[in-house]
């Protein structure tokens, strides 16, 4: 029997080592909120509800699995996902609801498995939908006008729908349409997007590219159409005939197609209103100025073609000099003299402005375009990091775009590309980037260096990432401030203490680079540095006086600090800290942590103090967890009945066990009994039970109570003092030394321990 069992353990133990990571990522997305993950290639996964409890169960093949749901929470909020939870020992992700929702998961590129929630009026039970990404959209589907204009006909030149009739709508499209049908499949990348005159103009023009490029499928059975007949010449004018109806087909054609899921179709290449990617022409920055020039002259000669006669200034000449400013990196420079003229329309100019200076993209004008077959792709990823659930980036066209680029703004922008990149989930392609720096710069520079110590992090290899951020902070380099940061970040990933020269580097840089642009970010790493190594008292000392740092960002840490002194705080200290700011008043932020700071109250028996927190937050009995806190600290307060209402409409095994308390405390122990046997918990069942006088449940029990209990249902023996025997002495002398043996083991397994 041994054997048979080390043999079976034997042969899971791979299974046991092998359990694979699994990063499960989010995003808002309007109507409804995304969980994405990311799973091997041909992974079987089923996703059911449980209506009882309102979750879904992702049950994912071929685990265990490690369920990395650490970020989960930071770009959605708990309106429809209230909690994440592992199960079935790794197989099974559990996905708490804070509403009635319906959900819909299919898979996307074969390794991403994507799980859509939204609000509905239907049933848990009957509002899930699995299986592969539905090709209609949500919502209105393509009306029959829209089927039938995309039918395509091949001839000497292709067209699109039936043949030309004598329909009002139609010539309105053709007037509205004002591109030439023998050209409209020239490069549409080359088109500026503004030059349509309506949405109608736009798909008519994108449908008929497609059909140039093959990529509509052509009816080969068409409809039978009218002859046709000839078609009046199109006119000029932009305004419609006072004969044509605006509800027409063509109107009808613009409103259907706008209701298709961009991101679907960009799959299938064919382009739909505004997702057109900026023209490359538009972004062509290394013709803004030559490589050998010194910048001082070539600066000169632009600002002084500026003002024209009578100091009148030349709009074409403004934005020369602004492309001047920014092949060089002046970023700022540049916005500044656009604003000269308010008039000047220069939307990629000024956008490309502020992501020189390594800010975001405040107009958005490179919005979703890291798809995009040109620099466009490159900018996109630079103004922000690609949100995960979004179509793949163009990796080749980025690195052929950064190659482009001027060798002093490939090295400034560069370690942005990379951690950008890696923040997105393309780790290889960073690399790229960082030996493509490396072969640029003839060596490895701190930026590179960083760089590839923040891909070792993210990747797992901490020996690998403290070694290169070791080295950069004591070497006092350029990037050594952001290397201290980056170290406090391994710590805390590792949960590793902080080592105490990078405590004192953190301090230092902290203190000094105070009013710079990283001085915020510095600060923070300072003073998680200190709670990493629970240096409380002095970490609360840097939050009581946050050296000018911006309230919201003090905040934030604060919050951060009370999550730390829940989590590794000794009790004294907890105590210290947590007192003090329950009796000023302090606002926890997240209703989450003002719970975990009631339960660590329990936890040390102060229920009144658990409550008073409890009260303390925006919504103190919304959430499932605040109501089973208070439960709990009323029950330690002897409150029972007001326990067992604040739990009514709750469900789970914890708010069984409590329901059974408060019913214990209220001296109906028969219930009790029921319930805690309901939960599985054995041993408070037998407690109920022996309270309540149910000696047989008791005595069949395996716990100490049996035998007394068992005792209990004995009858005494039958003793006759007017004909005294000696066996009938014997009988009540062994049913006295039984009762006696019962008694006392029944004492000693219940006694009070003595204080030492």
């Amino acid at each position: 029997m041994i054997r048979i069992a080390l043999l079976i353990l034997l042969s899971v133990w791979p299974l046991l080592l092998s359990a694979q990571t699994v990063t499960v990522r989010s995003g808002e997305h309007g109507e409804f909120t995304r969980l994405v993950l990311t799973v091997p290639d041909g992974t079987t996964w089923a996703l059911s509800p449980d209506a009882e409890r309102n979750q879904l169960g992702l049950e994912i093949d071929g685990g265990p699995y490690e369920f990395d749901t650490s970020s989960v929470f930071d770009r959605i909020g708990t309106g429809r996902i209230r909690d994440l939870v592992v199960a079935e020992g790794g197989r099974r992700l559990d996905i708490a609801l804070a509403c009635q929702c319906a959900a819909e998961a299919f898979v996307l590129r074969n390794t991403m498995l994507v799980v859509d929630i939204s609000a509905s009026e239907v049933p848990l039970a009957q509002a899930v939908r699995t299986g592969p990404k539905p090709a209609e959209p949500r919502g209105v589907g393509p009306s029959p006008v829209v089927l039938d204009l995309s039918r395509v006909r091949v001839a000497d030149v292709p067209r699109i729908g039936p043949e030309p009739v004598h329909d009002p709508g139609l010539p309105y499209l053709a007037q509205r349409l004002d591109v030439d049908p023998t050209t409209a499949g020239l490069d549409h990348a080359a088109r500026d997007p503004s030059v349509a005159r309506d949405l109608g103009n736009q798909i008519a023009a994108d449908l008929a590219i497609a059909a140039t490029q093959g990529l509509l499928d052509p009816a080969l059975t068409p409809s039978p159409a009218p002859a046709p007949t000839p078609a009046e010449p199109a006119l000029k004018s932009p305004s419609l005939s006072p004969a044509i109806d605006p509800d027409q087909p063509a109107r009808r054609l613009a409103a259907g197609m706008s209701g298709l899921d961009h991101m679907d179709l960009q799959n299938g290449r064919i382009s739909i209103g505004g997702d057109t990617c900026v023209a490359a022409g538009s972004l062509a920055i290394a013709a803004w100025g030559k490589p050998g020039d010194d910048p001082n002259l070539a600066l000169a000669k632009r600002r002084s073609a500026v003002f024209g006669e009578f100091d009148r200034i030349g709009e074409e000449a403004l934005v020369s000099y602004a492309k001047a400013l920014i092949y060089y990196g002046f970023g700022a420079e540049a916005r500044s003299v656009l604003s000269l003229q308010s008039e000047v329309d220069a939307p990629v100019v000024m956008a490309l402005s502020h992501l020189v200076d390594g800010d975001g993209d405040p107009l958005s004008l490179f919005s979703q375009q890291a798809h995009c077959e040109g620099p466009a792709a490159l900018w996109s990823v630079l103004a922000l990091a690609p949100p995960s659930g979004s179509p793949q980036i163009a990796d080749s066209a980025i690195l052929r775009s950064f190659e482009a680029l001027p060798k002093h703004l490939r090295t400034h922008l560069g370690p942005i590309l990379v951690e950008h990149l890696a923040t997105a989930g393309y780790p290889d392609t960073a690399r790229d980037v960082l030996r493509r720096m490396q072969r640029m710069e003839g060596y490895e520079t701190d930026s590179i260096a960083l760089g590839k110590a923040q891909l070792a992090l993210r990747d797992g290899d901490p020996a690998e990432a403290g070694k290169r951020l070791q080295e950069l902070s004591i070497a006092g380099g350029p990037e050594a401030a952001k290397a201290v940061a980056a170290a406090i970040d391994l710590a805390e990933a590792t949960d590793a203490p902080v080592p105490t020269r990078i405590v004192e580097l953190s301090d230092a840089f902290a203190t000094e680079l105070r009013n710079s642009e990283d001085g915020p970010k510095l600060w923070q790493a300072h003073v998680r540095s200190l709670l990493i190594n629970e240096h409380f008292d002095t970490a609360f000392d840097e939050l009581d006086s946050p050296h000018g740092m911006p309230e919201e960002i003090a905040d934030t840490m604060r919050q951060t600090a009370m999550r730390f002194l829940v989590d590794k705080g000794e009790d004294v200290t907890f105590l210290k800290f947590a007192t003090r700011a329950l009796a000023d008043g302090d606002d926890p932020g997240q209703d989450a942590l003002g719970i975990a700071i009631a339960e660590r109250f329990l936890n040390l028996g102060l229920a009144e103090s658990a409550l008073q927190q409890l009260d303390s937050l925006s919504e103190p009995t919304s959430a499932p967890e605040a109501r089973i806190a208070r439960a709990r600290a009323l029950l330690a307060l002897g409150r029972p009945e007001e326990a067992e209402i604040i739990l009514i409409g709750q469900r789970g095994d914890e708010v069984g066990r409590l329901r059974a308390e408060a019913r214990s405390q209220m001296g109906d122990h028969v219930f009790a009994k029921s319930i805690f046997s309901d939960a599985g918990r054995t041993s408070e069942a037998v407690t109920s039970a022996w309270l309540s006088g149910d000696w047989q449940d008791v005595a069949e029990s395996d716990t100490v109570l049996a035998p007394a209990a068992d005792l209990m249902q004995q009858e005494p023996p039958v003793f006759d003092p007017a004909q005294v025997s000696l066996a009938g002495v014997d009988a009540v002398f062994d049913a006295s030394t039984r009762s006696r043996e019962t008694l006392r083991a029944l004492l000693d397994a219940t006694a009070v321990p003595s204080n030492p």
